[in-house]
């Protein structure tokens, strides 16, 4: 073993540890911090599976609107001797590190040639203020989903397609908002096919096999997907506090007009998948991540009745976009300021007046604007076969955004 490699390594252990050592710390200040969502939805749902008995039929007395397998872990944390508004916590603080871990791997991957790219991504996700106040304070489960959807995009640029589906179909299991990566998904089959459409069916394969425990406790193989049917029309207004167009028609009811935004998602998606078909645009690592920001951002600006957690992945997607290219640096800072004052408030820190709101859904709505003329402009304008980022293999920098 080479000593003095070893030697450049104690800094970055030390790093990491000392990284870690105050994310927790942070976390651990808002561990009493007891939310309305926790109050009335996750506490409820736990109180109601502790009431149903110790076996796993207590799955039965779920009322929750998260699919099973979050149910499944809410009755495994009540079983832990310690309060339940700990063990969630917890629960939800680890998966910040394996969120962390996974963001390292894709910049490692996206920066192979850069010796600190992995720690870069693992200390810059475990300090984001909208990961640490979405578990650690808030009790919100974003990172479980997010970290298996930058998980299917780390095996995507390592070519590993059945990996991918593998992800997805663990997030999809979570959060139904794992749609988010799907247009992606599916752009990358329409122009590449370097995997078989065949290779979808692993999704809902894998799902059902995340449903096994609230299957044997006695609900229908069916519940897999039934769980979903209804998510969509919970909410009533288009309008529901994540920053995007539909603010500005906020008094909208969904049941009337629901449709049209979907309907318009789609038509925006199809125009963009047919600029990349007519300007022969191929993915490839160097375009992946801005395409993948993209079409995420795209699907929570359109579609109504958004949280405003929802912008928790395109958050954390534009944050490495700009640990590779620091030129990009005010993607992430606009994208979260848009919605960091809806995550205070939401744990009793400060208002969010109207005001306020209106501020975050007009920055939003340029930035949304200005990232799609600079990234259209990138893909097909300027030169048909130039690339939004050049290779790190070849050592270069990035070179756009």
């Amino acid at each position: 073993m080479n000593p003095s490699k070893n030697r450049t390594r104690y800094p970055i252990y030390i790093l990491l540890a000392t990284v870690s050592v105050i994310a927790v710390s942070i976390r651990c200040l808002g561990r009493d911090i007891i939310t309305a969502d926790f109050e009335n939805c996750l506490n409820l749902w736990h109180l109601d599976m502790l009431h149903a008995g110790p076996g796993i039929d207590a799955l039965l007395a779920y009322t929750g609107d998260y699919p099973m397998p979050y149910a499944f872990i809410i009755w495994l944390l009540g079983k832990l001797p310690i309060p339940f508004l700990y063990s969630w916590k917890l629960f939800n603080v680890l998966f910040d590190f394996a969120l962390a871990v996974t963001a390292g791997k894709v910049v490692k991957q996206l920066k192979p040639g850069h010796p600190y790219s992995f720690v870069l991504g693992f200390c810059i996700t475990l300090l984001l203020p909208n990961v640490i106040l979405n578990s650690g304070f808030w009790g919100q489960c974003d990172c479980v989903y997010t970290t298996f959807l930058l998980a299917a995009f780390y095996f995507w640029l390592r070519k590993k397609y059945p990996a991918v589906m593998l992800m997805l179909g663990i997030a999809f299991s979570f959060k139904l908002q794992s749609i988010f990566f799907m247009p992606f998904l599916l752009i990358a089959y329409w122009l590449e096919r370097k995997f078989s459409i065949l290779q979808f069916l692993l999704i809902p394969v894998t799902m059902f096999v995340m449903n096994i425990p609230a299957i044997l406790a006695g609900y229908s193989p069916m519940i897999t997907f039934t769980k979903y049917i209804g998510l969509t029309t919970e909410c009533p207004w288009l309008y529901y506090y994540y920053p995007n167009i539909w603010f500005f028609y906020q008094i909208r009811p969904y049941y009337r007009f629901g449709t049209s935004p979907i309907l318009l998602t789609v038509v925006v998606l199809l125009i963009f998948v047919l600029l990349l078909v007519k300007k022969k645009v191929r993915l490839n690592q160097e375009n992946a991540l801005p395409i993948l920001l993209w079409t995420a951002y795209t699907c929570a600006f359109f579609l109504p009745a958004m949280h405003e957690r929802y912008g928790y992945f395109m958050e954390l997607l534009a944050v490495i976009m700009a640990i590779v290219n620091i030129r990009s640096l005010w993607i992430p800072l606009i994208m979260i300021a848009c919605t960091l004052p809806k995550y205070l408030f939401a744990v009793g820190i400060g208002e969010n007046p109207l005001s306020i709101q209106m501020a975050e859904a007009f920055g939003n709505s340029v930035l949304y604007v200005v990232y799609t003329c600079v990234l259209w402009s990138q893909l097909f304008q300027r030169n048909e076969h130039r690339h939004l980022l050049k290779s790190e293999k070849e050592g270069k920098a990035y070179a756009e955004i």
